[in-house]
This record gives C-alpha cells, sequence and structure tokens, in this order.
C-alpha cells in the first residue's frame, strides 16, 4: 500500500517531490522518483510483498520503456507472474507491482481485465509517449488528477495535490452542495474545482497532450438468464466458494496481518474464515465503550473465543476521543461526517505491530444488510399507489403523517418522500443529512440547488428493487464516503486494509442473485448468513442489526461540547466565507439545547467542513 504521484507535460521534479512528502503516512519504508523530457513519476512505499528493495518503485519492464508507480495489492499475482513467465518475461522481484508491468506489455490497457484485488495505478509509455492509469473497479484505492495548460498532475490524495502548488484552492460549489446534502464529496468531484477523482473501474489515457477517460467494468445484470436457473442451495455453495478462496488470497502477506471484528456478522464472518486458513491464532481488535447502548463487546468477545483469536479490545472514553480528534480532522483528505472510527481501531492496530487488517466492509451493501433494503421498496410501492388518487388525498395522508411525529427533521423528510418519483429518489433521501432548504440556511454563496443530484456511477440498471438499492449503495455511499474514510484513516496510520466482501468475483456472482433471495422474513442479510451459518454462534446472527456507530449523540453534549462551541461559534467561522456562521451557530444550538431538527451527524458534517477549510484553504 503506497502514495503515487505525478505530472505528465512538464518534467517539474520538485512538484512531484513535494506531492510525495505530503504523503509519507501512506508510505513509510520508501521513497522513490523516476522522471525523463516531460514527466515525473512518485512513490511512497508501504511494503507489504516482498519488502526487499527489489520492490522500490517506480518500477521498470526490462528495457526501461514502460514504467509504474503502483499503490494497491492484486491477489492473484502469482498466478499471473506463472503466465507471464511462460510469455517470455524476466521478473527482478516477487512483487505484484511487476507482473502489472509485464501484463501491460502483453495486453495493454485490456490488462486491467486480469487484475483481481485492489489498486491505483499509473504507467508510462515510452514508446507510446503515453501515461496509462487506472483505479480498481469499486474505488477501493483513490486516484486525484488535475489537467490544465496541457499538462496532468496525479495523486494519491488531495491534500498532495494542494501542497504541490500546481492546483489553485477554489471550493467547487457543487461539491460543496453535494458535501452538505450527503456527508461526502462524491466522484468524480472534489472540494477543490480544478481537481477531479478517476471514477472507480475507469481508466484514463493522456496523449498528444489530451486526456480521455473510459470505463473497462461494470455491475452485471440481475436478470432470468436462458436455460435453467440456479437453485438457492447452489447459490449459497457458490457464495460459500468464492467468499472463502476472497478471504484466503487476502492474507498472503510479507508483514504481520490481524482483522477488525466489532461482533456483527460480517466481521465475524471473515475471521472465522481467516482462522480456517490460519495456523497460528488470528490477530483480532475491537472498539469498546462505556456507554452500554453502543457496547458490543459480549459478541465480539464470544467470535473470539469460538476461534481462538489473539483478541485485543480497545476501550475509547471521551476524554480519549478529545484528544483525538484534532489528529483524526488532520487525516481528513476531503470533509467526512465518517471515517472517526476508522481512524481510531487503525492507530490501535498499527501500535500492535500489524500492517495488514482484513475487514468486512461491504458486506451490507452487498447481501441487503440495511432495513432500507426492505423499507425502501414499501414506501415506493406506497407511493405508486397514492399517485392514483386525487391531490386532496395525498394531503390528508400528509396532514395525518404530520402527528406521527415531534422530529421535524423526519417530518420533513416524510414531506420530500411525498414528492419522489422513483426508487433512486427515494434512497438519495434516505442518505440525506441536510435538505435543501437547510443547504440554502448553512451556505452563503451561489449554487446550484438540487438535491438528488449524485449519479449512479455506472450505466446499468439492475433489474430488480433489492439489486438496484445494492447497485446504489455500493456506487454512493460505500464508494464516496466508507472506502474513502477507509483509505485515508488507515493509511494516515500506515495500516492497508483489505476488503473480501468487495472481491469482484463475489460481487458479480452476487449481482446475478434475484433480489427476492437476497431479503428475506428469516434473517438479515440472509444468503450470506445460510452459506456461512455452520461458522457462526446463532446470537451473533439472530439477533436485531446494530450499526457500529461512535457515542457521539451523548460525546458531542458531552466531552466534546467545548471543542465545539469554540468550533462553531461565529467568530471562529468568520475566516469561511461559503458558510452563514450565524445560522450554522443556530444549527448547534438546536442539537445542543435538545431541539428536534439536527441529530449528531449533522454537526459532524459541518464540524468536519469547518476543520478541513482551516486545514487545507487557510493553512499555508
Amino acid at each position: 500500500m503506497c502514495g503515487i504521484s505525478g505530472i505528465v507535460g512538464s518534467d517539474s521534479i520538485e512538484l512531484v517531490k513535494a506531492m510525495s512528502r505530503r504523503m509519507l503516512h501512506r508510505g513509510p519504508d520508501d521513497t522513490g522518483l523516476r522522471y525523463e523530457q516531460n514527466v515525473c513519476l512518485g512513490h511512497t512505499r508501504l511494503s507489504i510483498i516482498d519488502i526487499s528493495n527489489a520492490g522500490h518503485q517506480p518500477m521498470s519492464n526490462e528495457d526501461d520503456t514502460v514504467w509504474i508507480t503502483f499503490n494497491g495489492e492484486i491477489y492473484n499475482f502469482e498466478k499471473l507472474k506463472t503466465e507471464m513467465e511462460k510469455a517470455g518475461h524476466n521478473f527482478r522481484s516477487k512483487t505484484d507491482t511487476e507482473v502489472i508491468v509485464h501484463l501491460y506489455e502483453e495486453y495493454g490497457e485490456r490488462c486491467l481485465d486480469y487484475l483481481r484485488g485492489m489498486f491505483s495505478l499509473a504507467i508510462w509509455d515510452r514508446k507510446k509517449a503515453r501515461l496509462f492509469a487506472a483505479r480498481d473497479r469499486f474505488g477501493i484505492k483513490p486516484f486525484f488528477y488535475c489537467f490544465r495548460n496541457g499538462r496532468l498532475i496525479f495523486s494519491s490524495e488531495l491534500k498532495a495535490m494542494l501542497a504541490s502548488g500546481f492546483t489553485k484552492k477554489d471550493i467547487n460549489t457543487r461539491a460543496l452542495e453535494d458535501y452538505f446534502a450527503y456527508g461526502c464529496v462524491p466522484a468524480p468531484q472534489t472540494m477543490v474545482k480544478d481537481v477531479f477523482q478517476l471514477l472507480p473501474a475507469h481508466y484514463l489515457i493522456f496523449e498528444n497532450s489530451k486526456l480521455s477517460i473510459k470505463r473497462y467494468w461494470g455491475f452485471p445484470l440481475a436478470k432470468k438468464m436462458p436455460g435453467l436457473q440456479k437453485t438457492e442451495q447452489e447459490h449459497l455453495a457458490d457464495i460459500r466458494t468464492i467468499l472463502n478462496e476472497a478471504v484466503k488470497i487476502r492474507m498472503v502477506s510479507d508483514v504481520p496481518l490481524g482483522a477488525f471484528l466489532s461482533g456483527g456478522v460480517d466481521s465475524s464472518v471473515i475471521v472465522a474464515l481467516m482462522q480456517k486458513h490460519s495456523t497460528r491464532p488470528v490477530k483480532s481488535f475491537s472498539i469498546v465503550f462505556e456507554e452500554e447502548d453502543y457496547d458490543e463487546r459480549e459478541f465480539s468477545e464470544k467470535i473470539a473465543r469460538k476461534f481462538n483469536t489473539d483478541h485485543k479490545q480497545i476501550l475509547l472514553k471521551q476524554e480519549d476521543i478529545i484528544k483525538t480528534i484534532p489528529a483524526i480532522f488532520d487525516s481528513m483528505d476531503q470533509p467526512s461526517m465518517d471515517g472517526f472510527n476508522t481512524f481510531v481501531i487503525s492507530r490501535a492496530v498499527k501500535r500492535a505491530g500489524i500492517t495488514v487488517a482484513l475487514s468486512g466492509l461491504g458486506g451490507d451493501e452487498l447481501f441487503g444488510g440495511y432495513s432500507s433494503f426492505k423499507t425502501l421498496p414499501m414506501v415506493f410501492n406506497i407511493l405508486k399507489t397514492m399517485r392514483l388518487f386525487p391531490g386532496s388525498s395525498k394531503a390528508k395522508l400528509a396532514f395525518r403523517l404530520k402527528g406521527l411525529t415531534a422530529d421535524r427533521q423526519k417530518l420533513k423528510l416524510i414531506f420530500s418522500f411525498l414528492g419522489c418519483e422513483n426508487l433512486d429518489e427515494l434512497y438519495y433521501l434516505k442518505r440525506t443529512v441536510f435538505l435543501p432548504d437547510d443547504i440554502t440556511n448553512i451556505l452563503a454563496i451561489d449554487y446550484e440547488k438540487n438535491i438528488s443530484s449524485i449519479p449512479p456511477a455506472a450505466p446499468q440498471e439492475p433489474t430488480d428493487a433489492v439489486n438496484r438499492l445494492s447497485f446504489l449503495e455500493i456506487t454512493n455511499y460505500l464508494q464516496n464516503m466508507l472506502l474513502q474514510d477507509t483509505d485515508r484513516m488507515s493509511m494516515a496510520n500506515s495500516l492497508e486494509i483489505r476488503v473480501p466482501f468487495l472481491d469482484h468475483i463475489l460481487v458479480e456472482n452476487m449481482f446475478t442473485v434475484p433480489g427476492h433471495l437476497k431479503v428475506g422474513s428469516d434473517f438479515t442479510k440472509r444468503l450470506l448468513i445460510r452459506s456461512t451459518q455452520d461458522l457462526l454462534p446463532r446470537e451473533v446472527y439472530s439477533r436485531p442489526k446494530k450499526g457500529f456507530v461512535f457515542p457521539f449523540q451523548i460525546w458531542l453534549k458531552e466531552g466534546l461540547k467545548d471543542y465545539c462551541s469554540d468550533a462553531l461559534s461565529s467568530g471562529n467561522l468568520e475566516d469561511i466565507p461559503c458558510l452563514n456562521s450565524n445560522n450554522v451557530n443556530k444549527i448547534w444550538q438546536d442539537f445542543l439545547n435538545g431541539g428536534k431538527l439536527y441529530n449528531y451527524t449533522c454537526i459532524l458534517t459541518i464540524l468536519s467542513f469547518v476543520n478541513w477549510y482551516k486545514r487545507n484553504v487557510l493553512d499555508e
């Protein structure tokens, strides 16, 4: 796991060095530069596979005509290496990086089709005088770029782009609107006006001063295929086989390896399968709290005992988060309302001597773990029925709904739901942090009011509601928030996180399964549970789903109260011209006084942006 950077159209070595220095946390083990006329590639290395000097990057082919800077892991690299050796290629290392170089020589941009893993990469092809860059299918690894005046600059982090001096610090108002709507900055936008993210499953080619971007992978459709359909038992067998392999190949490492264990189904399945493939106890880690409503140690301890893992609990108290929160905000490459938990556990895991950890991230999105997989299709069907009635009936229904809740934020959502025309709009509203009128009050600038503006990241449309929602969760919430936060917070602590549930073969398989098999009355994530039921104690999968969240609803009003009151005071916000300081402070006061308009996610969304702006725009 590493940091990559570069520029094409200029041989500005100092610019690339500046980006590399800003990303030393991503690669503390080694740094490298490759430059020639009008091209410079940079690399910071966190050594995972072949930790010898042979793994130094940027790396080349045999005659130095192809150079790569690579961030990620290719889990099927040994098989691919054998194929490349048969094709006549010579290897100087045992790395997966060198495999990609030779795959590119053989297949050009089609080399991406052979890669099973997570990656962002840039390859300079000297013979063709072109840069080829790509990002993995789900956006696990980041890739930022800026194309201006015939020059292309790229990096693994937005902060490194800003450190280069090549990009201006102008705020992207479209991204600002989307951020306050959803608590994250959706690709391809970034918070900086002229910097973009390469979308997942896309590659770019920069040649003859022209930039082109293309998609190389898409989600399969969940539809009836000719011939006999698979039975549920056959689907379960497929899931177990693929998931078992996905975990196994992600355990290949030349450095110490562990696992996150929350006690939920997803992380418990990963730990169970890891222990199956390990000759020694798996090192597992979980965060526990003093607040009982948020603490899940009962279940993480049960899994740790069942599989005899070398388990460590990290007790997180209010006073600990007060000391840690400045470092968390420093690590945010873009503002985000999430990521706090990943930073805390990543730091503890790294301090325990672990360099690679497996996570259950993606299980909910892929297997239908959220309540919305049941509720949103039902709401949509109700709305379709309502459209058959005259407007007066809708008004009467809205009036009755008004009496069901005193929570004004929920009430605003209810009225917004009534105006939705399709399932996508319902989904985006479900993921909304601030509604349009709130955003108007928060922002002190003109912007294009366009709620539900995030387009799907792929053209294919799964044919049933459950698969459509799974697609939306993966291409929006997972890609734009969870994966981005996981990468930044783990890499801030020089820790690599691997996510077996996002093995693309598993994802492809799951999107051929009809939605009615995924969401049933027996279990949440029923196919995952039924395919691994023999591994887990019943208490783990039969209990109601409980998301892993910090007690921020409590902490913001107690231990973090003074910190937030200062950060969100009108005086402290004067340097941020895009915010209406008085209205922002009113939101904080409403939350603090127990109002029903705003919850803790609203406060974290504002707080994260304020800290990001001061650290990245105001600080020189």
